[in-house]
Formats: C-alpha cells, structure tokens, sequence
C-alpha cells in the first residue's frame, strides 16, 4: 500500500447512483449499467428474479476467479488456508451499532405511520431520504463494528474500509436530519417523535466524534 492510494467511489457508497457525482470512476456503476443494457438488448427484464439470481451467479464466479489471479499474483497457495470459522461479532456489544439499531426501530415506526396516513407533497423528498438512510445507518454501522476485528485486511486497508464506512453513516445522518428538520416545521402533530428521532440522531453523531470501539457496559 502507498499514500497515493486512492479508494473507488463504492467503498464508501449509499447505493443512491442516480444522485452520485462519481459514476465515471466507479467500477461497479458501469458494470450495472452494462448489466442492463445486455439484458435489454435481448428483450429481457434485468429485475427478473431468475435472471437477476443468474447475474449475481456470474458476479460471485467473476469474483472467485479474480481473487485466486491475485492470490497466485503474490505467491499465495490457497490451498494451504486452513478452513476455520471466521471470528463472529455481536454488533451489540458496541454503543455505536446500539444507538443506530434504537434509531432504525423509531424511525421505521414514524415512516410506517406516515406511509399509513398518507405523505404530505410537501415532505415528499425529505421522506425519500429518511426511508432510503434509516435502514443504511444501522446497515453500515453493523459493517463498521465487524470490521474490529478483521484480520483479512492489512492496517492501511483497513483504515480506509473504516472511513469509507465513517463516511457514508455520516452523510445519512446530515441528510436525515435536514429531512427531519423540514419535516419538524411542516408535520406538527408528528413534534415529539421527530424531535426524539434528532436527539437519536445527535447521539449517534456525538458517538462517531468520539470513541466508536466503545462497548456497552
């Protein structure tokens, strides 16, 4: 590894392509867009489930095949890999993953209400967001914490697999919380579980700004 290394866009990526500034130097966009554009060429519909499992199939012998050129590339027998049970995390035992899961489950409650009284136009966009990041915070707070004790990686990859994952949790909380901002002015009788939602929110950031390997208890 060197300083000049410079992480591709999807190691830090929210899945929200159509909104990204880096789909020109992003591997995995192109590869999508070529995905489906083989597919509709052959009058197929790429959202099939028979023929999105066959890509994915494709995705993982691709991928099989990539690390065993790179693994022979440096000299490393595979062969010789012990095959033992990688080390489990319980994203639990950590006050960052804890505060992004209490999040989620509150967050979930006031979309599901929302979704059941219906959506103000007004609020439309900022409920996309608040939809789209309640479920990617816990997501990726779930990968940071599992990342702890990954020994797979060297300390230099590591580091930026972290703060890729850092920074994709703390765009969707800046997003959620301009969402939820909006959503304050314009969804009065919804006050109190929105203004919880934010303090949820504040914790988790203040928790980011300070020590994220913390343990509960």
């Amino acid at each position: 590894m060197t300083s000049e290394y410079t992480p591709p866009p999807f190691n830090y990526c929210d899945y929200r392509c159509d909104r990204c500034e880096e789909q020109e130097r992003c591997r995995v966009f192109k590869e999508e867009q070529e995905r489906l554009l083989s597919h509709y060429v052959k009058g197929e519909d790429p959202n099939d489930p028979q023929v999105f499992m066959a890509d994915i199939k494709k995705i993982f012998e691709r991928t099989q095949q990539m690390i065993m050129k790179m693994a022979r590339k440096h000299g490393i027998d595979v062969d010789e890999f012990e095959t033992e049970e990688p080390p489990e995390v319980d994203p639990n035992e950590y006050v960052i993953y804890r505060l992004a899961h209490e999040y989620y489950k509150h967050a979930h409650g006031f979309v599901t209400e929302l979704e059941n009284t219906g959506i103000p136009v007004v609020v439309e966009e900022e409920y996309k967001d608040l939809v789209w990041y309640h479920t990617l915070i816990v997501a990726k707070s779930g990968r940071l914490v599992s990342g702890f004790i990954d020994d797979v990686l060297d300390g230099e990859l590591q580091q930026y697999e972290e703060q890729g994952t850092l920074q994709v949790i703390k765009k969707g909380i800046d997003l959620s919380k301009n969402a939820l901002e909006k959503m304050l002015d314009e969804l009065p009788d919804g006050f109190h579980t929105i203004a919880h939602l934010m303090e949820l929110l504040k914790r988790l950031e203040d928790q980011l700004a300070g020590d994220i390997r913390q343990k509960v208890g």
